[in-house]
């Protein structure tokens, strides 16, 4: 029988004897390691469950943010509830058993508790007249008038046609106000259910949209998400990985260190009181990303260093010679992940730091699973061969044989077909439409186009103009230069119509005389008689809400309402924005807009600026930490070129294909940065380890393709099967992200074997004699030259 050989720490490659006795220590006490991580974890699973999103819209934004200054400010002076939008289609919606039908689905909608109140036609006024206090089905009952003649009525004011009626009489809307949101995340769910249910069985069948709803809804599926993505990547890993190794060891341990890191990083999570939000849902999938690879490094090591020695020196050897390079790889993605703190968006600024702690932590876990885990039982501790696995390892070898023979012409195909594909980067745009984000086929966007089709509307927003104290101003002047001021904005592009409460005082003249009763009439003509500033007067004393909702006196603030049609894009929303602005401003010179749609539009204005910030700062951490990790500034520039370049290339095809940035894919190149970096450090390591060893350049290349190499492809093919569970999301940018960085990390792992081998030429031009880099670990390593000097 063959006996593997033991080894002494002097006969591990010189590796520096600090390094040793770390790793021999760590052996020492591994089965402590291993419990106090279990014991670590147990106390974790409690205050990690506990971890929840930030539904806030307050939550996307850093503090002090100009827009979500004006947004908390019309809020506040002018306390509007969050409002959904409840629509449907009724050919007889204008006629006694219609308005009869509408009327029903109101009271039900206004009878949940989580509805604050519901603004429909069913309980408004006639514009003919307003005065009267009879619903619009008792005038048709009544006979006061015909279903055509209300219809014909109703579509010629300006408060009902487009607002709460569609230009043929038959869709109409209810404004929900929804109950403040206290934090009572199930109270706001189980509300939108009851509407939904409510809207499903009303005959005709009715839809629910509105903002409230947009962010329910996009939280329920990040919810969802962190439900059955973790549970499904893991499976697929666990599939994958028995593919690979096929021994049950090898199974457990990646899916060990990931779930250890998932715990304890959650757990500091709700401790820190961070929340999760809408760009954390990949959350899980990158600490698997970052927990795999390391054990795939770690078992194709080890299962190499077992062809000749047993399991405790062969596991030593390997965290002696991985131990650094792990080190590093995990400290580099981290700083990847910082780098996303610059954005000026707190979700995406948030996630960095989520991740950053994610990063850190894999080495924490590897570090007490990984001893214990491999050496733990008798039986089963070397990785089987990968099927194919053969055949991969000859590929690698022709594949470093072709970049040898014709390294120049391999270089000049990759630069122009960078430089052809980035060039889509200046063809990015933002996504800023909200139905990008789900699947054409989800009940929101379903919900969403009903309403733009029948109504011909898509948001609005408020405009807030400040005017001047009661005592102070002319009144009849201020209510002109508002109105004048809404006829200017009819005429910008994009813009659908507006609401003020110069409107409000017109419906009040409106009183159709003919048909009206003495009381009616003689109020109409007295109304008609006085000023606006004497209306407003009257209407502030018999419905004083109804003012309040437009005009705030004790801040001196008034409202106008603007309604947007549908405008699709980045630079068009930003343009329209700047327009109704600058006409306000000619008028009223603090004029600024407000609301949810303003919110939501320079939010992802920020999104493509803020891809190039980070990315940059990325670049630059890794860049100095490889330069410390190689000691060498011109390893850790080459170790840049073949991760950057695919991340280009990926982000210029997005361009190219129309493919918009997202809260997701924003983060691609900072993310993908630090996770594809990952490989370059590895196979440098193997690199330098084989040149100290006396090997020649070709040689050394050819090693460390034929180990690390393989322990790259290995860790892709799992890695890129746990990413292609996003895609089973029912929110399409964590759909988008999981595709984007998984190509992204193809992409690195060809520049790795491909372009990184020719730009160690560049620093290796003479291959026979050149000086050895120190090493990694710390322990300078002298020329060959002057080796061969000692021995002699």
């Amino acid at each position: 029988m063959q006996h593997r050989r033991k080894v002494t720490s002097s006969t591990i490659d010189d590796a520096p004897a600090s390094l040793v006795r770390a790793v021999e220590f760590v052996l020492r006490y591994r089965l402590v390691l291993f419990v106090a991580s279990l014991v670590l974890a147990g106390l974790a699973i409690g205050p990690s469950r506990r971890l929840e999103f930030d539904r806030s819209l307050e939550g996307l934004f850093t503090e002090g943010d100009s827009r979500l200054v004006n947004y908390l400010e019309g809020k506040e002076i002018f306390g509007r509830s969050e409002t959904g939008v409840v629509a449907y289609t009724d050919p007889e919606l204008l006629t006694a058993a219609g308005l009869l039908r509408l009327e029903l689905l109101d009271s039900r909608l206004e009878a949940l508790a989580g509805v604050e109140s519901v603004l429909s036609l069913a309980h408004l006024r006639r514009p003919g007249a307003p005065l009267s206090a009879v619903s619009l089905r008792e005038h048709l009952e009544q006979r006061t008038i015909s279903p055509d003649e209300l219809t014909t009525e109703l579509l010629g004011c300006d408060l009902y046609r487009g607002r709460l009626l569609s230009k043929d009489g038959h869709t109409t809307v209810l404004l929900i106000g929804f109950a403040a949101n206290t934090g009572d995340v199930a109270a706001r769910d189980t509300t939108i259910a009851q509407i939904r249910a409510i809207c499903d069985a009303h005959q005709p069948p009715a839809v629910l949209a509105g903002g409230p709803v947009l962010v329910n809804d996009v939280y329920e599926h990040l919810e969802q998400d962190g439900r059955t993505l973790g549970i499904v990547s893991s499976i697929v890993l666990a599939l994958v990985i028995a593919v690979l190794f096929r021994n049950l060891r090898w199974i457990l341990l990646p899916l060990g260190v990931v779930q250890l890191t998932l715990v304890w990083t959650k757990a500091l999570l709700v401790v820190g009181g961070v929340r999760m939000s809408m760009v954390s849902s990949p959350l899980v999938a990158l600490v698997t990303v970052i927990g795999t690879a390391t054990v795939v490094h770690v078992a194709i090591r080890f299962r190499e260093e077992r062809s000749t020695f047993n399991a405790y020196d062969a596991l030593r050897r390997t965290l002696v010679h991985l131990g650094p390079a792990i080190f590093w790889t995990c400290l580099t993605t981290a700083i990847g992940f910082s780098s996303l703190l610059a954005s000026r968006v707190a979700p995406v600024g948030s996630f960095g730091g989520m991740m950053t702690m994610g990063a850190a932590l894999v080495f924490v876990a590897a570090l007490g699973l990984l001893p214990a885990g491999v050496l733990l039982g008798r039986f089963g501790t070397d990785p089987a061969r990968a099927p194919g696995e053969r055949y991969v390892a000859a590929l690698l070898n022709h594949l470093v044989a072709a970049v040898e023979r014709h390294p120049w012409r391999v270089a000049a195909v990759g630069l122009g077909f960078l430089a052809l594909t980035s060039a889509g980067i200046l063809r990015l745009e933002v996504a800023t439409d909200f139905d990008e984000n789900f699947r054409h086929s989800s009940p929101i966007v379903e919900s969403y186009h009903f309403i733009i089709d029948r109504m011909e509307m898509t948001e609005t927003v408020d405009l807030l103009v400040d005017v001047p104290p009661p005592e102070e101003q002319d009144l009849e002047g201020v209510l002109n230069d508002v109105r004048r001021l809404q006829q200017d904005l009819h005429e910008v592009p994009g813009v659908a119509g507006t609401l003020s409460v110069v409107n409000v005082l017109d419906f009040m003249t409106g009183t159709d005389k003919k048909n009206a009763s003495t009381p009616q009439w003689l109020s109409a003509m007295a109304l008609e008689t006085m000023t606006p500033a004497q209306r407003l007067q009257f209407l502030r004393l018999f419905q004083p809400e109804l003012v309040a909702g437009f005009w705030n006196q004790d801040r001196d603030v008034m409202r106008i309402i603007v309604q947007v049609g549908e405008v699709r894009g980045t630079k068009e929303k930003l343009q329209l924005v700047h327009a109704i602005e600058s006409r306000a401003r000619e008028r009223f010179p603090r004029a600024r807009l407000a609301g949810v749609a303003i919110l939501l539009t320079y939010l992802v204005k920020s999104l493509l600026a803020d891809q190039w910030i980070t990315f940059g700062l990325a670049v630059a951490a890794i860049v100095v930490t490889l330069m410390l990790a190689f000691r060498d500034w011109r390893l850790g520039l080459i170790a840049l070129i073949p991760n950057a370049a695919p991340i280009l290339i990926v982000v210029g095809v997005m361009g190219w294909a129309g493919l918009k940035v997202n809260v997701a894919t924003a983060m691609l190149a900072s993310v993908s940065m630090g996770l594809a970096v990952d490989f370059s450090i590895h196979y440098l390591y193997r690199f330098q380890h084989e040149r100290r060893a006396g090997k020649s350049f070709g040689e050394a290349i050819r090693d460390a393709h034929g180990s690390v190499g393989l322990a790259m492809v290995l860790a892709n093919i799992a890695l890129v099967a746990g990413f292609s569970t996003l895609v089973i999301s029912e929110f399409i940018p964590t759909v988008h992200f999981g595709l984007l960085v998984s190509v992204a990390m193809l992409g690195g792992l060809a520049g790795n074997l491909i372009a990184l081998p020719i730009l160690l030429r560049l620093i290796y031009s003479n291959t026979d004699d050149v000086q050895v880099v120190s090493s990694p670990a710390g322990n300078g390593v002298q020329d060959e030259g002057a080796e061969d000097a000692a021995e002699r």
